[in-house]
């Protein structure tokens, strides 16, 4: 008996036993606050925390603190949205600023080193004229080596000839 009962309650067919007294079936009634105004057409305003909190007209009571919770929960949530909408704000600016900075420093990243190569341009051509200078001094210093060498054979040669014109002078004088 309880087979077929379970089977068209699976198919939605209604049974005998389906209703309030089924211990299954529970009868929940929605409560609306304002059943009324719906029914007569015009709806005064309301604010959104009830100034006393009444007890609906059926049988399931929702306590009066539930409402205030649920409004500070709701208020909650707004602030924390409002707390992201403005830091992403604050983010996004200091993205663009941190962005600027950074074109700025790759603006004088570049000029630095458009100036640091045309200084080691300079540098290298400095370096290869003193080079130039070197070797030319070298040459000279090479050419005037050999005339000293020279020169000091000279004065040698001097130097015996005026030991031999002393000899001869002493022996003529004799």
């Amino acid at each position: 008996m309880q087979a077929p009962a379970f089977k068209e309650k699976k198919r939605g067919v209604p049974t005998k036993n389906q209703g309030a007294h089924d211990p299954d079936y529970e009868n929940i009634i929605l409560a609306f606050k304002n059943q009324d105004q719906a029914k007569g057409g015009h709806s005064r305003p309301t604010s959104q925390v009830p100034s006393q909190c009444r007890p609906p007209s059926d049988s399931i009571q929702i306590p009066c603190w539930l409402y205030r919770a649920i409004l500070s929960v709701y208020a909650l949530l707004a602030l924390v949205f409002i707390l992201c909408i403005v830091l992403s704000v604050f983010i996004l600016v200091k993205n663009s600023e941190m962005s600027k900075e950074l074109v700025d420093l790759k603006r004088d990243l570049w000029n630095v080193s458009n100036s640091m190569q045309t200084r080691e341009e300079r540098q290298k051509k400095d370096c290869e004229s003193i080079k130039e200078s070197i070797k030319g001094v070298r040459s000279k210093v090479e050419k005037l080596e050999t005339p000293l060498a020279d020169i000091k054979n000279i004065e040698t040669k001097v130097q015996r000839i005026l030991e031999v014109l002393e000899k001869t002078s002493k022996s003529s004088s004799k």
